[in-house]
């Protein structure tokens, strides 16, 4: 009996898919206490942190992949399966460590400090996983494998996410034994990464001037990017300006990507400081209704719709495939203000504001979860529209580090903006998602022109 599917692909691709398959379980029970906003809902509720630590430790899991482009670099003529596996261990250390951390003051800023290391290296797992992919799976079926994959990682994140915030709403410092639980785990699911072979990576490293992937470490190490370049903001820079000049269009993308991105993290922060803080959800289930309207429910609807948006992304590409996609996200915007709005307005609207205002976080997060679905595998095969083979780790990095930067600045904008403004921000943020719709249809537009034009010159 086929369970996991692997008889319905390329026969290439199924020795890789299934111990990939196998791996992704119990990994996915670290990654979804490091990548998403448990941390930020610990910071909260078990630390009693301020706005401002609550909009750090939401930025922390976006803003670290502003490392993805030095991790891309990095990976470009060197074995990749053995960075996958030291980027993974290194994830699972990190967090593993969490678990001494005591509940103080300075507990949470020391809790912040670790969980970001351990989502810096969790960035060097996406990035090279995602030149992994490109490797290994053939275009026609990339976009169904990732479906697959991503679904694992969903339903067993969600899971393990769940039951943690119901253990923190009995014992909120039960943090300290979580982390060191899941690192356990992670590391299995590490040892499941070795299996996997690469694609033609025995005439890539030949072509660079690489040893192969049994030999010796130090050589693995040398250019084509020595660690020391990598290590220069100058140099990397270099590589990404290079990369925008020769193609544009995808410097038009990031631009259409960074207006999306920026959108979506400037209410993150917002989401989470309202929800834990303002909707008074009380003790004995504040955990878990917190982290379900944050980050639960909205991963759920992911998981459903994310099959059908890997039809829709197979069929039309990448640019049309984000029109569709955004408009979700405009429309998540949009239920967030009216929750916003009724959350404010309590004091005349009464007891019932507060099942109306869990209610419009929901649907919110629905919204929102429908633009995930899309946006999982946009975010992780969109840049492949564009780059060369030889190049899908640089392009990976340059999208994903862009992806940190407005990690970095966006939340603590959206927050700054709603201690100062209040429920206008959530309009800044509609504005900014809208242009990017209009961006990506206008980029839509210019690639059927080009199409057009170029069937009948190779008709001639």
């Amino acid at each position: 009996m086929d369970l996991l599917g692997v008889g319905t692909l390329p026969f290439l691709a199924r020795r890789n898919y299934y111990y990939e398959f196998k791996h992704i379980v119990p990994w996915s029970m670290l990654a979804g206490l490091v990548e998403g906003q448990f941390a930020s809902v610990i910071v909260s509720k078990t630390f009693h942190g301020s706005p401002l630590l609550i909009a750090i430790a939401t930025a922390t899991p976006v803003a670290a992949l502003t490392f993805s482009l030095i991790w891309g670099l990095l990976c470009v003529g060197r074995p990749k399966v053995r960075l996958l596996v030291y980027f993974a261990a290194g994830t699972a250390l990190c967090a593993g460590i969490v678990g001494a951390i005591p509940t103080s003051p300075t507990g949470a800023v020391w809790f912040i400090c670790q969980m970001a290391a351990a989502q810096i290296l969790l960035a060097g797992v996406v990035t090279v996983r995602s030149a992994v992919w490109k490797s290994n799976y053939p275009h026609s079926v990339r976009g169904r494998i990732t479906a697959r994959l991503q679904a694992v990682r969903i339903v067993t994140s969600n899971v393990t996410v769940l039951l943690g915030a119901r253990i923190c709403d009995i014992d909120p410092t039960s943090y300290r034994y979580m982390f060191p639980c899941a690192a356990v785990l992670g590391l299995l699911g590490v040892s499941l990464l070795t299996r996997i072979h690469i694609r033609g990576e025995r005439g890539e490293l030949q072509r660079h001037g690489r040893p192969r992937p049994d030999g010796d470490l130090r050589a693995g190490l040398a250019e084509p990017f020595s660690l020391t370049a990598l290590l220069s903001p100058g140099h990397v820079l270099r590589q990404m300006y290079r990369v925008f000049r020769r193609d544009r269009r995808f410097g038009q993308y990031c631009v259409a990507q960074f207006l999306t991105g920026t959108a979506n993290l400037m209410v993150l922060a917002v989401v989470v400081a309202i929800v834990t803080q303002d909707l008074q959800l009380g003790d004995a289930w504040g955990f878990w209704i917190s982290i379900g309207l944050i980050q639960v429910l909205q991963r759920l609807v992911m998981l459903v719709s994310i099959g059908r948006w890997a039809r829709l992304f197979d069929r039309i590409g990448v640019v049309q495939f984000r029109v569709v996609n955004v408009a979700c996200w405009s429309l998540s915007l949009v239920f967030g203000l009216a929750a916003t709005l009724i959350t404010q307005a309590a004091g005349q609207i009464g007891a019932i504001f507060l099942p109306l205002a869990v209610s419009l976080f929901a649907i919110r997060a629905i919204w929102h979860g429908l633009g995930l679905g899309g946006g999982a595998l946009a975010w992780n095969l969109g840049h492949l529209h564009f780059a060369r083979h030889d190049e899908a780790e640089i392009y990976m990095g340059i999208h994903v580090s862009l992806t940190g930067l407005r990690g970095v600045f966006a939340p603590l904008l959206g927050m700054w903006l709603y201690l100062m403004l209040g429920w206008p921000v959530w309009l800044i943020a509609l504005a900014l998602s809208l242009s990017s719709v209009s961006m990506y249809a206008w980029m839509a537009r210019q690639e059927k022109r080009e199409m057009k034009r170029q069937s009948p010159e190779e008709s001639v």
